[in-house]
């Protein structure tokens, strides 16, 4: 029994003088980890305000902010370690670390590749909010864009929440990137119509819609074949008002198929001999 006593004396002697040997190691990688945690803070601080006036998002930036100090904390972590000369944690650590993050990779793959292409969106902004676009075949307007998906208001009301995946990977139209955009309207005309007269009314008939300006209206004859002529209009609209693309058009069409049906009817029948 004695015996084990003194092993036991002697263990515990030798942790003594390992420790007070490993004292100054100790407070110093102490002192260290608190610079690095205090440094991380400041550095995390600094970093939100950056990304927040880049992205405008909240969430992205404290999200990456929150991650720049955990990269930060974990440098620091591993510096103290190692001046404590626990380099085989340092390695258990970093081996754990990867072991997770893959089998986290694996299982949550779609939302990790939603969550990248939220980062690349709000970063690369191909649109932003109050935006009309065109997407997987839906148009509306952007009213929140977030890490993992986008919501989009129909113009019939109807709120859609998008995978930011499915955004990423395929086609957008942003109809607002561009204040302009033209309204065609094709006609055919009888062969026998007055083309000049025609193009005076549905000129004189547009001037009087006020989204349209006098001078983007552009009128084009593309085609005659005897029977026929076919007559392009071309008009800009400011493309900025939501639905101001869908009413512009709607009084145009209006416009014009009331200065062509007037047109025809007051042009003088064909007489028979």
């Amino acid at each position: 029994m004695e015996k084990w006593f003194v092993l036991l004396r002697e263990k515990l002697e030798s942790w003594l003088v390992m420790f007070i040997k490993m004292l100054p190691n100790l407070v110093l990688a102490i002192l260290i980890f608190i610079a690095f945690f205090f440094l991380a803070r400041l550095l995390r601080r600094t970093l939100y305000n950056i990304l927040l006036r880049v992205s405008r998002q909240p969430s992205i930036s404290g999200l990456f902010a929150s991650i720049f100090f955990i990269v930060v904390l974990f440098v620091g972590l591993f510096i103290s370690l190692q001046l404590l000369h626990l380099d085989k944690t340092i390695a258990s650590l970093l081996a754990g670390a990867g072991i997770i993050g893959l089998a986290l990779g694996f299982a949550f793959q779609d939302l990790t590749a939603n969550f990248i292409s939220g980062v690349f969106i709000i970063f690369r902004k191909p649109f932003d909010v109050g935006n009309i676009i065109d997407t997987n075949g839906f148009t509306g307007i952007v009213e929140e864009i977030q890490l993992r998906s986008t919501t989009i208001r129909t113009f019939q009301g109807l709120h859609i929440m998008l995978p930011n995946k499915d955004i990423f990977q395929k086609p957008i139209t942003n109809y607002s990137l561009s204040g302009k955009r033209r309204i065609d309207v094709v006609l055919n005309l009888p062969g026998r119509s007055n083309l000049a007269q025609t193009e005076q009314q549905i000129r004189n008939a547009l001037t009087g819609i006020r989204e349209v300006k006098d001078d983007r209206i552009e009128i084009l004859f593309t085609d005659y074949n005897g029977d026929t002529v076919k007559m392009e209009v071309h008009c800009w609209i400011d493309n900025t008002i939501e639905m101001g693309f869908i009413n512009t058009r709607d009084k145009i069409l209006r416009q014009v198929h009331s200065a062509v049906t007037q047109g025809q009817s007051s042009q003088p029948a064909n007489s028979t001999p």
